[in-house]
């Protein structure tokens, strides 16, 4: 007789929780291997379609793949040079910020003196021992930050790299995983790699269009404003902004922060609101509409993905939370047991 004998919830449980904490240890362990492969994923099937435009005109795969890989190259360090560009302004004039901030510091004691009668020499000592356990932080931050810098640089140049083999050898990773699975599930894999193929180029797509309309916006809202390096903290907020929620809120703090040196109070509280106002904009308007994800998931999971992957890989985790869900959702609708998880993705809608 053939045994019927179920596992319990218990060890069912048990075995799903040690499964997610070993592949967070595993992502962890191989950062440095398997982010610059993600990224390399994304701009494949960002630049799938080029490659695929100029194999029909009887170009060479490699070529081919190799061209695609040097447009995206080309945009990125333009995009590169014009933030180190607006940059170097900014860099040049921290001396006076410097002087500016202390001034404003110094009438936001003498307010707190007066309206909450506590003493600004206690203000002064508690400010001083924050700033020295500050200047601790960011000094084992740029220790930390120069000693990861040959890896932020093998990061860059293996992205390319990756992209181009990704591209080029395509076909050989489509017949690799067909032949994972049973030769049933044939049209499973296909719907899945296909599905795959459409949701993230078109996240990736859209995202990037919606980055360029926010950037216009807020540059546009911060030049009219008269905030200064308005070109420049436009162009970080729409890049942060790629970041679910917690991009806003960075963006507004650095503007508040920049703009505090520059101009008035009343200045970087318009520029925060108007900055929120835009970003209600893009999230209830412009999101659903430029990027369009056939994969809906709710906030809570964004939320929640945004963290983990920020746990897992840092910054990078950030940027690749998103589309890596959407794949994962994908995934999870198609498999009879994962289907449960898949719910708990979806908006419920």
């Amino acid at each position: 007789m053939r045994n019927t004998h179920k596992q319990p919830f218990y060890q069912k449980l048990s075995l799903t929780l040690l499964s997610l904490v070993l592949i967070v240890v595993i992502l962890r362990t191989t950062k440095d291997i398997l982010a610059p492969v993600a990224f390399g994923f994304l701009f494949a099937l960002l630049l799938l379609p080029v490659a695929q435009g100029l194999e029909k005109l009887r170009m060479p795969r490699g070529l081919a793949a190799t061209l695609a890989v040097l447009l995206f190259v080309i945009c990125m360090l333009g995009l590169l040079y014009f933030i180190s560009w607006q940059t170097s302004t900014f860099l040049s004039d921290l001396p006076t910020l410097e002087k500016n901030l202390m001034a404003q510091a110094n009438q936001l004691t003498l307010w707190i003196d007066e309206k909450f009668h506590v003493d600004s020499d206690q203000q002064i000592a508690w400010i001083n021992d924050t700033a020295a356990k500050s200047i601790t932080t960011v000094s084992q931050f740029a220790v930390n930050t120069l000693s990861s810098l040959s890896s932020l640089v093998l990061f860059l140049v293996f992205i390319p790299l990756y992209t181009f083999f990704l591209l080029y050898y395509r076909k050989l990773l489509v017949v690799f995983l067909l032949k994972l699975f049973r030769r049933e599930h044939a049209d499973e894999v296909h719907d899945v790699i296909s599905r795959t193929r459409v949701v993230v180029k078109s996240y990736v797509v859209g995202l990037f269009i919606e980055m360029v309309v926010v950037a216009a916006l807020y540059i546009t809202a911060l030049l009219l404003l008269g905030v200064k390096y308005a070109v420049l903290l436009g162009t970080i907020g729409a890049i942060f902004n790629v970041i679910p929620y917690i991009g806003m809120v960075i963006t507004i703090i650095i503007t508040l922060l920049v703009t505090l040196t520059t101009g008035t109070v009343s200045l970087a509280l318009w520029a925060s609101l108007v900055l929120f106002l835009i970003h209600l904009l893009d999230a209830n308007v412009l999101l659903p509409r430029i990027v369009g994800s056939k994969v809906s998931i709710n906030a809570m999971i964004t939320l929640l993905g945004v963290f983990v992957g920020s746990m897992v890989w840092g910054i990078a985790g950030m940027f690749i939370s998103i589309p890596a869900m959407a794949l994962l959702k994908i995934i999870f609708d198609r498999i009879p047991s994962m289907k449960a998880w898949g719910i708990l993705m979806g908006s419920g809608e």
